[in-house]
């Protein structure tokens, strides 16, 4: 049993372990991007006379179009089109930041965040298939090792754009980011291998599909995936609040646009050191069991956001949800890897996204209207049971279907 143990658990070729990092690195490229628009989105209000209801629509736009971005994208990566996706994620993104630096009306915030939308949902696709496939035993912590990346982008634009605001105003950083992901586009152009790798070949159907198999829907006829899909929802569902109240939720705290960047260079550093112990984990307790432990620990810090009333204190729960942060989003995306046929796993993970995206794009719409008329601790406490309840309905779903995989035990 050990010995063949190992030959699963076999260490990565040169040629997967390039694959892996070249993919982290699109991806750091390109929530660096989206990061930046995060950490200075109290001084675009200000700057441009935005109300708090409307950072709702900023932020609404970017999960709305990249939900219909997986739906309608995510099964070419199942098709042999993920360096292709790749890279056109990437040069969306690149435009899309500095359109946000140019921008000065309402209407062009929202495009330009609907276009990086387009972006993510490329990346998210392609690049979750990716790393799944070059060794499925390692799928939780390759995915892990990814979220990490996501996150580490995703604290850099921040911090970046606060220093670059300081210096050049509002729109060098976005300048400055754009031109970081139009240098990874190029490199990625040059290095990236056209094919991965014989276990990395996806079969490419013949006939004809419809429009549920193309988006995936098909697949939630299988409560596993369902379950799985859940999971991503209750998993990605908070971010939908802290992309559109965050750094406005800080800023009435007291907190300078130095510090908000800051905040989450804290809530990122334990995610980045933890992303890839923590998909271990997953890969050894399995996706649900890990999710059901991390979901349970994680309410309780969310709900406590709406409660606290200081900066640093909020700043420093959010390095405790990082840490559970580190063992959820492995565990939902390996649910649905694990959940899916071999040959969809592009369009399983392109239905997670759509899920966790079209949750948080609803809760990024309607979370500054919340704060603004209740207050943080309403809101909060109500993103909290609302993760709770999604949560047990996708581990009642997968304890359903495991009850109908499992032979009933015949009486003696």
């Amino acid at each position: 049993m050990a010995a063949t143990m190992d030959q699963e658990r076999r260490a990565m070729t040169q040629q997967q372990r390039t694959t892996l990092y070249m993919v982290m690195g699109v991806t750091l490229a390109l929530d660096a991007g989206n990061g930046v628009v995060f950490g200075l989105i109290a001084e675009i209000q200000d700057t441009h006379g935005i109300t708090t209801p409307q950072l709702g629509l900023i932020s609404a736009s970017l999960f709305g179009a990249s939900l219909l971005g997986v739906l309608g994208l995510a099964h070419l990566a199942d098709k042999g089109h993920a360096r292709t996706m790749l890279l056109s994620g990437l040069a969306l993104g690149a435009v899309s930041t500095a359109w946000f630096g140019l921008a000065t009306h309402l209407w062009e915030f929202v495009a330009s965040r609907a276009l990086s939308g387009i972006a993510v949902s490329l990346f998210i696709s392609a690049g979750r298939s990716l790393v799944t496939r070059i060794d499925p035993t390692r799928a939780g912590e390759n995915l892990g090792r990814l979220a990490g990346a996501e996150i580490t982008g995703f604290i850099i634009g921040p911090v970046v754009g606060a220093g670059l605001y300081a210096v050049g105003g509002l729109s060098l950083p976005f300048f400055v980011l754009s031109g970081i992901a139009a240098a990874a586009f190029v490199f990625f152009v040059v290095k990236f291998p056209h094919h991965d790798g014989p276990e990395d070949e996806v079969p490419r159907p013949a006939t004809r599909q419809s429009y549920r198999q193309l988006t995936g829907l098909d697949l939630l006829g299988n409560r596993k995936v369902l379950a799985a899909a859940l999971l991503a929802l209750a998993v990605f569902l908070p971010v939908g609040a802290y992309d559109s109240m965050w750094s406005k939720y800080l800023h009435d705290l007291g907190a300078s646009a130095t510090f908000v960047g800051t905040s989450l260079t804290l809530y990122g550093v334990p995610l980045v050191l933890l992303s890839g112990r923590g998909g271990r984990l997953v890969d050894r307790l399995g996706p649900m069991t890990a999710g059901k432990r991390a979901i349970t620990c994680a309410i309780p810090v969310i709900v406590a956001y709406g409660v606290l009333d200081s900066y640093w204190i909020v700043a420093l729960t959010a390095i405790v949800e990082a840490v559970i942060q580190a063992v959820a989003s492995p565990s939902a995306q390996a649910a649905m890897a694990k959940a899916c046929p071999p040959d969809r796993i592009g369009a399983g993970q392109g239905l997670a996204g759509a899920f966790g995206l079209s949750g948080g794009g609803l809760l990024a719409s309607v979370a500054p209207a919340v704060y603004d008329r209740y207050g943080a601790g309403v809101l909060f406490t109500s993103v909290g049971v609302l993760v709770g309840a999604i949560a047990i309905a996708a581990f009642a779903l997968d304890a359903s279907a495991n009850a109908r995989l499992t032979p009933a035990t015949q009486p003696a």
